[in-house]
């Protein structure tokens, strides 16, 4: 995988971490020249269809979220069999990392830990997706000190493995809640239990809930209640303490309601100065409480306290239950959970589950409901129309048991609208890479001249920036082929006067070029000859015309050339060589001479000024013009 390039944008550099579903890798976005992370779902898992379904669907329903304590999601693809998800790269430790490294952890960094997952729940909530997955693995501290929760959206299609097919759940059952272990529903309370194991985790140096195996864990978590802080920590405070219990409540209904509340809870004990200033290395090796700790209990507020009275209450009626449950357990050796042998012992009745994909929300829970069927919604932006199921599982068709837990529906939320960027202005690279990133298509692209932008920058867009539209609606612009050079024809210049075409070229704005004079018999004098750019050529504007002028006829002139010769004992040749306007390099002379001979008189004629070489043997001996 390293140096292999998914989506024809993402390079893979390393890797840096993976699970029994998935491997991580760090990568490059090429168009956006940044640093992600990418997961990318193992092969055994990419072969089975509703799990890669509920992979992307759950996936993409998490991209919704905008929070700074979760971890974004920038893209979902696949290629070649490869499904993977595209993230915000973090640089930092997961909190299991810093357990292992400073556990038990002072408890003001805990609440503080705390406060930032309440608020990534809090956020994910109000979206109605239940992470279903919090661990101490899934969050991620900054060094800045910035909690980032991770693995949203994939959690719903771990959970849909059973303990006994996979090992994917296997890491999570230490922070299940009752109902994830019982398979009953599951909402956003699940989370506020397994956020409290977390805490415990933190806390105490240690997991609440130990065992051989899964299914042994399993029981605990149904079953039992964890060992009270303080029994590992002496002196532990004790209102600290009751949240994390209510946290961990086995009824949903007797736990904190929302993050909100918990968060508000963990705000009011982080200002009591015995857990400002309480470090478990500076303990005394006591379980008993001081007045000092009592009082402070004592404020802790009334839902808390109720809380821990009522875990008191019920502790003996959990020891029986877990008797019942255990002989369950041994006689269904070879069951995972208890609970399904039950459902498998007992002849209960079946049913089939109707088809309500296409349907509104309405129709199907009037049709489930016809069944004896309940359900829960996941709700997604798609283009289906606002509340229309567009999937469910079991499908329709399938046969389960009227005890089945509910049915789990995806419902639409309609199509996902977004402001439609501003890219008038930025280059077409760039306005490309805004319309993709924020959800849009790129329509058709058209080009035009343009006296106000450059070459290559965007001109027009439609629809304009700033409306709200649905995400995958195409973006049409325009972009600038830079000022439009304006053509003309040349003129007819040859037959006129040189005045003439001197001031013809200046009224259509054109630049006289080079003059060149050459004589004629045919063509008057100061008359124009020849043009370049010949006459009706295109010419763009302020172009340059290079003219030939006529010198008139030619003047045929004579002269006598004198050449001294030197006195040399031999004989030697004497050449002269004339140019003119009748030829150039003409060889009008070539004879012998001794030194008796000079001087010499050679007689010659030309045109126009006549450049003259006389040459002895391959001497040049005089150079002039006349």
């Amino acid at each position: 995988m390293i140096e292999k390039t998914l989506g024809n944008r993402y390079t893979i550099l390393e890797e840096i971490g993976g699970g029994g579903m998935a491997v991580v890798y760090r990568a490059r976005d090429t168009l956006l020249n940044r640093i992600v992370a990418i997961k990318v779902l193992r092969p055994e898992f990419s072969g089975h269809n509703d799990f890669v379904r509920r992979f992307r669907r759950e996936a993409q329903a998490a991209a919704s979220l905008s929070h700074p304590n979760i971890v974004s999601i920038y893209d979902v693809g696949q290629q070649n069999g490869l499904y993977y998800i595209v993230m915000e790269y973090i640089e930092g430790k997961t909190l299991k990392e810093l357990i292992k490294l400073k556990a038990p952890m002072p408890p003001m960094e805990v609440i503080e830990i705390g406060k930032q997952i309440c608020d990534a729940l809090e956020c994910a909530h109000k979206n109605k997706i239940v992470h279903r997955d919090i661990k101490s693995h899934n969050i991620i501290i900054t060094p800045e000190g910035r909690v980032k929760v991770a693995d949203f959206g994939i959690a719903r299609a771990t959970a849909d493995t059973t303990i006994t097919n996979t090992g994917s759940v296997f890491g999570s059952v230490h922070y299940f809640s009752p109902e994830q272990a019982r398979s009953d529903m599951v909402d956003e309370r699940s989370d506020i239990y397994s956020l409290g194991v977390v805490l415990y985790e933190a806390l105490a140096g240690k997991l609440p809930f130990e065992g051989q195996t899964p299914v042994a864990i399993a029981l605990k978590q149904i079953q039992d209640s964890p060992s009270p802080i303080s029994n590992i920590i002496p002196g532990f405070p004790e209102e600290l303490e009751a949240i994390i219990e209510k946290c961990m409540a086995k009824s949903p209904d007797e736990r904190f309601q929302s993050a909100a509340e918990l968060k508000r809870e963990l705000n009011e004990v982080s200002q009591h100065s015995d857990i400002v200033n309480f470090k478990p290395s500076e303990l005394e090796h006591t379980l008993v409480l001081n007045n000092t700790q009592k009082e402070q209990f004592s404020k802790t507020s009334p839902k808390i306290q109720n809380s821990v009275s009522r875990k008191a209450r019920k502790s003996s009626i959990f020891r029986n239950i877990a008797i019942v449950l255990l002989v369950i357990a041994l006689f269904s050796a070879f069951s995972y959970l208890g609970a399904v042998w039950a459902r498998k012992y007992f002849e209960v009745p079946e049913v089939s589950v109707p088809n309500v994909i296409g349907k509104s929300e309405e129709e199907a829970s009037a049709e489930l409901a016809q069944k004896n069927l309940k359900y829960t919604a996941d709700r997604v932006f798609d283009k289906a129309p606002d509340g229309q199921v567009i999937d469910q599982d079991p499908k329709g068709g399938e046969t389960v048991k009227v005890n089945h837990p509910p049915i789990s529906l995806v419902i639409s939320k309609g199509p996902k609208t977004s402001k439609v960027p501003r890219i008038v202005g930025s280059s077409e690279q760039d306005g490309i890479a805004m319309l993709t990133n924020n959800g849009f298509a790129v329509g058709s692209i058209s080009r035009e001249y343009s006296d106000e932008f450059p070459e290559g920058v965007i001109l027009d867009q439609n629809p304009r920036a700033d409306l709200s539209l649905p995400e995958g609606t195409a973006i049409n612009f325009t972009v600038s082929l830079g000022p439009e050079i304006k053509q003309s024809n040349t003129p007819v210049l040859i037959g006129k006067t040189l005045d003439d075409a001197k001031k013809l070229l200046e009224e259509q704005k054109l630049q006289i070029g080079t003059i060149t004079k050459k004589s004629s018999d045919a063509v008057p004098e100061n008359t124009v000859m020849d043009q370049s750019p010949r006459p009706g050529d295109p010419i763009g504007p302020e172009g340059t015309v290079d003219l030939v002028v006529s010198s008139g006829p030619l003047k045929i002139k004579k002269l006598n050339l004198s050449i001294p010769l030197p006195s040399k004992p031999s004989e030697f040749a004497i050449k002269v060589i004339v140019s003119d306007d009748l030829d150039e390099n003409r060889l009008v002379y070539n004879k012998r001479h001794t030194p008796q001979d000079s001087p010499l008189i050679i007689p010659i004629e030309g045109a126009g000024v006549m450049n003259v070489e006389v040459w002895l043997d391959n001497t040049l001996l005089l150079k002039e013009s006349y």
